[in-house]
């Protein structure tokens, strides 16, 4: 009996682990002549996939989100001015960015990086974080009401999973905000008690 709950507990950490690969995107880059174009495959999530691509100074040229699935989105860039141009692709639990540099006919990613954000579930009056605090890094939470007054406030340290539930239940009806600080970014999310 126990090798069998060993043995479906592997196949059931193997099955997590190919599910989790399967979702990561990948960019293709096509530059034939003067086509020039990006391609980016990807499974969205339940929640689906917010891309994006913005110049260097972060104004957005295109934005779309996917549905849940998966998809295939190409970006044609031959219109496009030579210089650095940033594609991002946010799952609510990750946002992968992409650095992209145009020179002639030539198209190049120069950088790529993958950002774990924190996970929030809401439910009636309860709002649920989780983070998986990979450096280890000082986390600061705090949560604001309509006003900005700190309602709450907590740091820690050293964590590699934070966890937390708030309960909003006995809070006045507003709008709620959520800030999460870790290694000089911040999330937020909004949470509205009825």
């Amino acid at each position: 009996m126990k090798n069998l709950v060993k043995f479906t507990s592997i196949v059931a950490f193997m099955f997590a682990t190919v599910i989790g690969i399967a979702r990561e995107p990948k960019l293709n880059l096509l530059s034939t002549g003067k086509s020039k174009s990006v391609v980016l495959t990807m499974n969205a999530s339940t929640n689906g996939v917010q891309v994006k691509l913005m110049d260097s100074d972060l104004n957005v040229i295109y934005s779309e989100k996917m549905t849940e699935g998966q998809f295939s989105k190409k970006l044609n860039l031959k219109d496009l001015t030579d210089g650095v141009y940033f594609l991002s692709a946010d799952d609510h639990m990750k946002e992968y960015s992409y650095t992209i540099v145009l020179d002639n006919d030539d198209v190049k990613v120069v950088e790529s990086d993958e950002e774990i954000k924190p996970f929030f579930r809401k439910t009636n009056n309860m709002i649920f974080m989780n983070y998986l605090n990979l450096d280890r890094s000082e986390l600061s939470i705090k949560i604001y009401d309509i006003d900005s007054r700190t309602v709450f406030t907590q740091e820690v340290a050293d964590e590699l999973i934070v966890e937390k539930a708030f309960n909003f239940t006995d809070a006045f009806p507003g709008t709620y905000t959520v800030t999460v600080k870790s290694a000089g970014k911040t999330y937020t999310e909004e949470f509205v008690v009825n």
